[in-house]
């Protein structure tokens, strides 16, 4: 919002020739108030915090070592990153072709990619 604020003035400054402000805005610029690095850096932090949140579900009740071959639907909502629509189709999928032989054959259920997988594996029991 700063850098939007700092900007607007910029703008305005310049369009109506005042170089009232511009001092304040260089000097605001100088101190790094403004920098593109620091909006780039945010992408880490929210990796992280992801992981966090995904960890303090952990704690609050998630179900731990889920067998993928027996778990009902009920069970597989349960887990991150899976909804109603892929426990479906992990029921489906377990349907048309057995059980799963790895966890990592999850991959091949539609809707289910290595991010979701990875997510998942904490909460799974080894097979």
């Amino acid at each position: 919002m700063k850098t939007l604020h700092l900007l607007l003035a910029v703008v305005i400054t310049l369009s109506l020739g005042v170089s009232l402000f511009a001092g304040d805005v260089f000097a605001a610029a100088e101190k790094k108030e403004v920098t593109a690095p620091a909006e780039k850096a945010a992408a880490p932090q929210k990796a992280v915090a992801d992981e966090q949140k995904t960890a303090a579900k952990a704690v609050k009740g998630l179900p731990k070592d889920v067998n993928i071959n027996t778990a009902d639907k009920e069970t597989l909502v349960l887990l991150p990153g899976i909804g109603p629509v892929a426990a479906e189709a992990i029921l489906a999928y377990r349907k048309d072709n057995g059980n799963f032989k790895s966890i990592d054959e999850l991959t091949k259920v539609k809707g289910i990619g290595d991010k979701t997988l990875e997510k998942l594996k904490p909460f799974l029991q080894v097979i």
